[in-house]
């Protein structure tokens, strides 16, 4: 039986404080299996200073949990960008509940070998797999992950307020900033072409078998 297998590393990992990333990213990692644990049938587990791998019980999870992992970047000040694999192939071992380390089978070497291919890519997500929709998976899933490429880190407290909020009026409140000023914020941010790319990916993967 085919599985969902989701893998990931950061980009231009080898800038910066290592120490530092390499907590952020572990940090990243443990709230979104704490927060979507029902998602996995192995969490994600850091393979590398730089990668993970888990694996999730369907594509509409696996769009919920690369989702989580971008707006949790912000909230918890984590300042990477994470390029995604996404396949459904078969892995020949038993699948460990605990932690995604030591498996093996031809569905997760595929998704390892897109990882591998994207980095000489621009796109941030490569689906693998014989599926259906594979083309508007990737297509959708990227639109969305371009928009928070957009963003910019000084802007940090307004789009970690927007995630947790959603209202303008009490981001102000919460900033103790000019409710206008937010209010021009939130649209020149894009907020609402963000919210409709997040619903359309949402759609999509929700279609996959």
């Amino acid at each position: 039986m085919a599985s969902w297998i989701l893998m990931g590393d950061i980009i231009g990992s080898r800038e910066g404080d290592q120490t530092l990333l390499q907590q952020n990213f572990a940090k990243l990692i443990e709230k979104v299996n704490k927060d979507y644990s029902t998602s996995f049938e192995s969490p994600l587990t850091i393979t590398l200073g730089d990668e993970f791998q888990g694996v999730v019980t369907s594509a509409k999870e696996a769009a919920e949990v690369v989702i989580a992992l971008e707006e949790y970047r912000w909230e918890l000040d984590v300042e990477i960008l994470i390029r995604y694999s996404l396949g459904l192939g078969e892995i020949s071992t038993p699948i460990n509940p605990k932690i995604a380390y030591g498996m093996l089978g031809p569905g997760l070497s595929e998704v390892r070998e897109a990882l591998v291919e994207m980095k000489q890519e621009v796109d941030r997500m490569m689906i693998s797999g014989i599926i259906e929709k594979k083309s508007q998976m990737a297509l959708a899933m990227n639109i969305f992950l371009e928009m928070q490429e957009e963003w910019k880190w000084k802007d940090r407290q307004i789009i970690s307020g927007y995630f947790h909020y959603r209202d303008y009026k009490k981001v102000a409140e919460v900033l103790n900033k000019d409710v206008s000023l937010i209010w021009r914020r939130f649209r020149s941010l894009g907020f609402e072409s963000y919210r409709k790319r997040k619903k359309l990916t949402r759609l999509i993967y929700a279609d996959i078998d």
